[in-house]
């Protein structure tokens, strides 16, 4: 199958290379710039634990020059992928989540205590969902480090648009809600929504399906679980 896959660069060279390896033909079209800013300063003291919604944070909070004072500091990441990461950044405790925000923080009220230290949230500039103000109705104190943002695209790639026109994809693949409004933008500001007809929109979460309702594709599919395994399950 032809793929199109709007993920950032550094996380869609890994998805092309899975694709790949299942027998997919992958173009890569960025729609989100990451920018790192690791330099942010954060206090060590009184942290009990570092929340990671996603695998970008883990990439900024490593390039931090104070990295080896935090390495000690129990990490509870949203997913396997970000799981993975922090333990390749040498995190020397890293507990998994279920997927999304929400699992995080039923993760982080699990294994975390109210009043035993603040939980540092590593997060981009834009979120999905607001996990300090949830863990703060439980009475945790929660930090927000902002330590990466994603750019949007302002215009479509070259490569991919023509691919689109040519009838060449088959299925996109759909991370975030912030990618399907940047598709969704750049395809009716450049012409593009009349050559959706011969793709699949396949989404990491129904909120996803829902800000891309209304493009003619050929078909929607949804992920069982909001992670990349149930994503690629859907292409089988």
């Amino acid at each position: 199958m032809r793929l199109l896959v709007t993920r950032p660069e550094e996380d869609g060279a890994a998805l092309e290379a899975r694709l790949k390896d299942f027998g997919h033909e992958a173009l890569c079209a960025p729609l989100l710039t990451i920018r790192y800013h690791p330099e942010k300063p954060l206090e060590r003291a009184g942290a009990q634990a570092l929340l990671a919604t996603s695998a970008n944070g883990i990439r900024a909070f490593a390039r931090r020059a104070d990295l080896s004072a935090w390495q000690d500091v129990p990490l509870l990441a949203v997913g396997p992928t970000t799981a993975a990461l922090a333990a390749e950044a040498g995190f020397k405790t890293v507990l998994e989540g279920e997927g999304d925000a929400k699992a995080l923080a039923a993760l982080a009220r699990a294994r975390c205590v109210p009043g035993a230290g603040r939980l540092i949230h590593i997060s981009g500039a834009v979120i999905a969902g607001d996990l300090k103000a949830w863990l703060e109705a439980e009475g945790f104190e929660v930090e927000r480090a902002v330590l990466y943002e994603a750019a949007g695209a302002e215009t479509f790639p070259a490569e991919a648009a023509e691919a689109l026109r040519a009838g060449r994809i088959e299925g996109v693949l759909f991370y975030s809600r912030r990618t399907g409004e940047i598709f969704r933008r750049l395809c009716e500001e450049e012409g593009l929504t009349d050559f959706l007809a011969s793709a699949c929109a396949y989404c990491l979460a129904p909120g996803i399906r829902e800000v891309l309702e209304g493009l003619p594709f050929r078909d929607f599919a949804v992920a069982g679980a909001p992670n990349e395994d149930a994503l690629l399950d859907l292409l089988a």
